[in-house]
């Protein structure tokens, strides 16, 4: 009997075995369609491996996975649990599921998980750091501090785990162990007097102050400049109530380039808040900053602070300007100083200053299509046309993938404005399409390019749509108004031309008047006469075509001028 009941035991295994390597077979040609992202094709093999071998641990693992691939969780979820539960030991299922619970914030479910894992392999510090963190956010202080010593067991004193632990029995009000664990911490790193500092610190927390500033005083006489020291001097005298010696401790600080930077910065700010809404405070602020970059004149972020409080006390930019400046001298390349200036210049229209600026922008950061559009209006500016043209062309063949749909609108906006100056139509509405592409309501660009259709008698209807965009936007926009009106003449509306166009020139309007109005230009006064004439209304014509001539700007054309001569309209 025993003999029968061995030899079907060993059938038994025999099966077994022979299913299992079946199942390998299939999680491995499974594996291979997975890497090739070929889905349905490894779901398929996966389940097929699970089917032949059913408790088999790695099939549902797998299959577990391959669910969470394809974003159907819950499913994945139930197989990869199964498989832990048929191979509670394998740290690779518990690590994989762990994984999953802290990156979908179930920390609580991937607790069980990371401590069998910490019993399994006590040497993972990655899953004792887990642990500790649970713990400690979870209130489970004592758990969290042991965690933090098995941590330590295996890898030694080290600063990080003993402040962590320094600042759990703080929360647990044990100043007795906070104590003993930085003591330890001093005696194991005795050249670190950050350590120390913060153990006088400790002292002074608990009303030591003698014994708080023996310590201070030991490391002064060892560092000092300890930026944690420098600190803890400032607390200690203010916690004395000594203010005088307090300010005079942080204005020192302030004003030593050797002290940390950082330190220093902080108090800095702190000082200047402290400031805001005391009447004298914007010459306190405006001395102190002056006294330390007399000494630290190299300190780009004290600049910038400076700058920054001046702007937000509303200080006039022709203040902050010569800041700017300052910063671009320590380091040429800064691009914060460098667009300010940019605003700057552009506001005031000191091309000159400008096109410097822009220069140096275009050159240290070519990808910023801003320096390169501004640097392309000085050279418009200059009249020269050509240069402006390969800025610009430059400017967007170097620009950020990042750099804004508006902006580059705009400088196809430009380009299509030049491209028809110089007689290059078809470039020119070529680049009108592209500054509409980018900004749909780019104005200007509607505007213009609807301008220049209706000069050349193309494509009224789109004309008309484009133009009337605009004046649905800018209702009062006079250039707009005009442009909307000649389209209208050109498409022979004379009567719906001339409603517009009494928005722009008003009948009421006397000749003073008009000739004051800077909106009142040779071509606008000009368009209105010819409006005025095709709609029976000679006399009127013949008073704005005089009116444009005496205007006499660069638009006066010899047609306006033959026309103001002979008292009729001439086609052009």
């Amino acid at each position: 009997m025993r003999r029968i009941l061995y030899i079907v035991l060993s059938l038994f295994s025999c099966l077994a075995l022979q299913a299992q390597t079946r199942a390998d077979y299939f999680l491995m040609e499974a594996g291979k369609y997975r890497m090739r992202r070929e889905w349905s094709t490894a779901m398929m093999l996966y389940r097929h491996a699970l089917a032949v071998s059913p408790q088999s641990a790695e099939s549902m693992y797998q299959l577990g996975r391959m669910y969470y691939y394809i974003r159907e969780d819950s499913i994945g979820e139930k197989y990869m649990l199964q498989a832990i539960g048929t191979d509670s030991t394998n740290t690779s299922y518990l690590e994989s599921m762990a994984a999953i619970y802290l990156r979908t914030n179930r920390a609580e479910k991937a607790l069980p998980l990371l401590e069998r894992m910490s019993a399994l392999e006590p040497r993972r510090t990655d899953v004792l750091s887990h642990l500790s963190g649970y713990y400690a956010d979870t209130g489970q202080l004592e758990d969290a501090i042991k965690t933090l010593d098995r941590w330590e067991t295996l890898e030694g004193k080290m600063p990080q785990l003993s402040y962590e632990k320094y600042n759990l029995y703080n929360q647990l009000g044990d100043s007795i162990r906070a104590f003993n664990e930085l003591e330890t911490l001093c005696d194991e790193f005795p050249s670190d007097m950050t350590h120390r500092v913060r153990m006088g610190y400790q002292y002074q927390q608990h009303g030591n102050l003698k014994r708080a500033i023996q310590i201070y005083d030991e490391v002064r006489n060892i560092e000092p400049h300890n930026p944690q020291l420098q600190v803890a001097m400032l607390d200690y005298y203010e916690a004395l109530g000594q203010k005088d010696r307090a300010v005079a401790i942080r204005d020192s600080i302030m004003s030593d380039v050797h002290a940390d930077r950082q330190v220093r910065m902080g108090l800095m700010q702190n000082f200047v808040q402290s400031q805001i809404g005391n009447p004298n405070g914007d010459s306190l602020v405006a001395d102190r900053f002056d006294r330390i970059l007399l000494v630290d004149t190299a300190n780009v972020e004290l600049m910038g602070m400076y700058a920054a409080y001046m702007s937000y006390s509303e200080k006039p930019d022709s203040l902050i300007c010569p800041i700017m400046q300052r910063v671009l001298r320590v380091e040429p390349d800064n691009d914060m100083a460098t667009q300010w200036l940019l605003q700057y210049f552009a506001r005031r229209q000191e091309f000159a200053s400008l096109e410097e600026i822009c220069r140096r922008g275009a050159n240290y950061h070519p990808e910023n299509l801003a320096y390169h559009y501004f640097l392309g209006m000085t050279f418009s500016e200059r009249g020269n046309d050509s240069g402006a043209v390969e800025i610009w062309k430059k400017g967007l063949r170097q620009r950020s993938s990042e750099a804004s749909g508006t902006l580059v609108s705009d400088v196809f906006t430009a380009l299509g404005d030049l491209y028809f100056k110089t007689g290059d139509v078809r470039e020119s509405y070529c680049a009108y399409d592209s500054a509409l592409v980018y900004n749909k309501d780019n104005i200007l660009a509607l505007n213009n390019y609807a301008y220049f259709l209706s000069l050349r008698r193309e494509n009224l209807d789109k004309a008309e749509q484009m133009s009337y965009r605009t004046i649905k936007a800018e209702p009062e926009n006079k250039t707009y108004l005009d442009t909307y009106a000649w389209i209208l003449f050109m498409r022979g509306e004379y009567a719906e031309a001339a409603h517009y166009m009494d928005r722009v020139v008003s009948p009421d309007s006397t000749g003073a008047a008009l000739l004051a109005d800077p909106a009142s230009t040779s071509v606008i006064l000009e368009h209105a006469a010819d409006i005025a004439w095709f709609n029976g209304d000679s006399g009127r014509a013949c008073y704005l075509w005089d009116l444009a001539v005496r205007i006499g700007d660069e638009d006066v054309s010899a047609v306006l001028l033959k026309k103001s001569k002979k008292r009729k309209y001439l086609k052009k």
